[in-house]
């Protein structure tokens, strides 16, 4: 057989291989070269790998996927910009992969400026999804988890009248822009998402952040309880552990330690939120 028949037979195995070891080849040059990014991972141009991909987008979706997956079990405070476009980009080639948008809009973020990224990770993730309300879910609560009641209320409504939407988001679209945020619609919110994921490792972290906000709704609760006793507000978390209110001030699994909002302020002083 001749070399040209071996190329023709077997043309898009020997493709498939050269664009595993090229995509292999710019993720270890992108991590041990500093970028204009941080140092981040060099992650190609979505048009790109589009072009080269083929019929094989599926595949190399899963290929991106699987690695900002795997990125995520490690510290991800300095990585957020690159996990970000590692699920857009496994998004763009194959959007059915939601769980994509999940791990980037809800896994990922650990600060403030991580959620402002996100939210707009969420929102080009909706237009690859138009019709899928979990998406527009995780983009109206991203959008809350930032104050921005208008936003987040705006994505809640429009999730509710997709096709399988549970009836909370509509109740929820409806309450928001009069009552806020309080933390038991936080644990409203949050044990509503447990309907719209079908992974354990996205269950788990649901269940973990159900926990956090628990916590500091006992906290709320041992703050109005410290009122009754001595007629004030606590003004540190340590007040109550003193008092013998709690044994101790439970552990910050997702952020940085519990903290009250207005210490000794006679309306709200009750009001524990994280770091």
């Amino acid at each position: 057989m001749s070399i040209e028949n071996v190329m023709e037979r077997y043309c898009w195995l020997i493709f498939l291989v050269l664009f595993s070891v090229t995509l292999a080849f710019s993720f270890q040059l992108g991590s041990d070269t500093p970028s204009v990014r941080g140092g981040l991972s060099f992650v190609p141009q979505p048009e790109y790998v589009e072009r080269v991909s083929g019929t094989f987008r599926s595949a190399v979706a899963q290929f991106f996927y699987m690695r900002g997956a795997l990125e995520l079990a490690g510290d991800t405070s300095k990585k957020v910009d690159m996990l970000l476009e590692l699920f857009h980009l496994a998004l763009r080639l194959d959007p059915r992969l939601v769980q994509a948008a999940f791990l980037g809009g809800m896994v990922a973020p650990g600060s403030e400026e991580d959620l402002k990224k996100a939210a707009v990770f969420l929102d080009k993730a909706v237009e690859l999804n138009p019709n899928n309300w979990r998406i527009l879910y995780w983009t109206g609560f991203t959008y809350l988890e930032l104050g921005d009641i208008r936003n987040g209320t705006d994505r809640y409504w429009k999730a509710s009248l997709l096709p399988g939407a549970p009836p909370f988001l509509r109740f929820s679209a409806a309450n928001l822009p009069t009552k806020g945020r309080t933390l038991e619609q936080s644990i409203i919110e949050t044990e509503g998402m447990l309907e719209s994921v079908d992974n354990d490792d996205a269950r788990e972290w649901i269940m973990l952040r159900l926990l956090w906000l628990h916590n500091m709704l006992m906290l709320e609760s041992k703050a109005r309880e410290f009122k009754d006793q001595v007629y004030r507000y606590p003004v540190e978390l340590e007040e109550l552990v003193e008092r013998g209110l709690i044994k101790e001030i439970p552990k910050d699994d997702i952020g940085n330690g519990f903290y009250l909002m207005h210490p000794g302020d006679p309306e709200q002083g009750y009001m524990v939120r994280s770091l």
